[in-house]
Order: C-alpha cells, then sequence, then structure tokens
C-alpha cells in the first residue's frame, strides 16, 4: 500500500502563461535567490492533500466531484503581482486573481468542507488568497527596493483572463528533481 502526494487545481489558460513567462523573465533582470515555477507546471492549487493512500483516490475523486456539482462555469482574471508573507519578506512572488464575486473562493471552501467532513483532512487555518506562484525564495528572502519598486509599478497591472471550466485532482511524483504531474480525474464545472 503507497501512498501518492496530491492536489487539486485548476489549469491555466495559455493566455495566462505567457503573461506569467513574460513576468519572472523580468524579475529574473531583477532579483536573485529564486527558484522559478516552469510555466509547464502552472496551476491554481484548490486544494493540498499531501501523501494520499492509492486505494483513497477514487472515494477522493468522488468527493471532489460531489463537492463541486453545484458550481457553475467562471471566469477569474488575473491582475497585479505581490509576495507571501510580506514584501520585507518576500518568500514567494505570485500572480494576483480578482474574484470579484467571490466564485472562485467559494469553490475553494465547498472543497474544503467536504474533504474535511466526509474524508478527514484538515480544513484550511489561512484564509483562502486566491494566487498563481511564479516562483519561491531558496534563501532567507529579504526586502529588495528593486522588487519593491517593481511590484509597486505592477500593482494594477491586467494580466488577462480565463475561464475555469474544470478541476483537476493531481498527483505529483518527484522526476530528475523536478515535480511531474498526473492528472487522477478532472470535474467538469457546470455539467
Amino acid at each position: 500500500m503507497g501512498t501518492i502526494k496530491t492536489f487539486i487545481a485548476v489549469d491555466i489558460a495559455p493566455v495566462i502563461t505567457s503573461a506569467a513567462k513574460k513576468q519572472i523573465r523580468a524579475l529574473e533582470r531583477i532579483i536573485e535567490g529564486y527558484r522559478w515555477v516552469d510555466t509547464a507546471n502552472m496551476h491554481l492549487t484548490l486544494k493540498f492533500l499531501g501523501n494520499v493512500l492509492d486505494r483513497e483516490i477514487p472515494e477522493l475523486c468522488k468527493v471532489v466531484e460531489g463537492a463541486l456539482a453545484e458550481h457553475p462555469i467562471l471566469d477569474i482574471d488575473f491582475r497585479g503581482l505581490g509576495t507571501f508573507p510580506s514584501i520585507d519578506r518576500p518568500r514567494t512572488l505570485w500572480m494576483g486573481i480578482e474574484d470579484i464575486d467571490g466564485a472562485f473562493a467559494a469553490m475553494q471552501r465547498s472543497l474544503d468542507v467536504a474533504l474535511s467532513e466526509k474524508l478527514g483532512f484538515q480544513p484550511e487555518k489561512r484564509d483562502f488568497k486566491a494566487h498563481l506562484t511564479l516562483g519561491r525564495a531558496v534563501e532567507q528572502a529579504r526586502s529588495d527596493s528593486a522588487l519593491s519598486d517593481y511590484l509597486a509599478a505592477n500593482a494594477d497591472t491586467d494580466y488577462g483572463s480565463m475561464e475555469v471550466d474544470q478541476v483537476i485532482v493531481y498527483s505529483s511524483f518527484p522526476e530528475r528533481g523536478k515535480p511531474t504531474y498526473t492528472a487522477m480525474d478532472t470535474i467538469d464545472l457546470g455539467t
């Protein structure tokens, strides 16, 4: 009986991937010490589950499908850049997502509640902040005036929109030091 590193996510549209790639190239020119996300692996994580017993994956997929059954297809906008946990300690660099009507966050909450109640996964303790990760610090991250200036200059930059019509249950396997993602199930929204 083995375990599979598992997460639930939304794939990124090519127009957003292209915008993210341009931002990563620009950020690489002004700061060092970050590991940049491979744009081929970009996604919006709704829930990271960690190691799941392989025999539990079919039931997990059914719970995800049930949790999303009432959620319609939605559009999200990508706008601005930011950092986690703060600009003073920029460990994660991200592109922001506008969820004006809260539909994307509602979808995440439905998943969180269903997975907690039906399968015993820990609910998120932090508020959900939809974002697209661009890079993570590989060493102690410190505030940098060039980074602060760049983020401020791009705080309201519009990177485009995309339709969210599917949610995917992914497994992650290490391959030559990098993760390889495999879709375990694809759940269509609005059906």
